[in-house]
């Protein structure tokens, strides 16, 4: 892999391992990671981490309603599900004609 950045200094050391270089960079970090592809900024990242650093209200925003609805009836039961949301929270969302506009946040 090559990548092109701009950097505030550099050193080199030829002593790595007898196969090779070192390469010291100071950079700022956000430039570099631009310069990588999404794979490999994401690369063995826990997805904790990105949630704990995101957000997860922030996280979920981005996810449309049909994604969500797909994964839930693929990956939970629905009566927990709904179980989970709870009667009170049904009940008025079906009060507003099911207008999640008007459901406080």
């Amino acid at each position: 892999m090559e990548i092109t950045f701009p950097a505030d200094s550099v050193s080199v050391d030829s002593t790595y391992h007898n196969s090779g270089v070192s390469v010291t960079v100071e950079a700022n970090g956000r430039e570099v990671a631009a310069q990588l592809d999404l794979d490999d900024r994401l690369h063995d990242l826990d997805p904790v981490d990105i949630v704990s650093e995101v957000g997860a209200s922030k996280l979920l925003e981005q996810i449309g309603e049909d994604e969500v609805r797909v994964w839930l009836l693929a990956n939970s039961d629905p009566d927990d599900t709904l179980e989970h949301i709870g009667l009170d929270k049904i009940h008025e969302f079906i009060s507003h004609d099911g207008d999640d506009r008007n459901l406080p946040a």
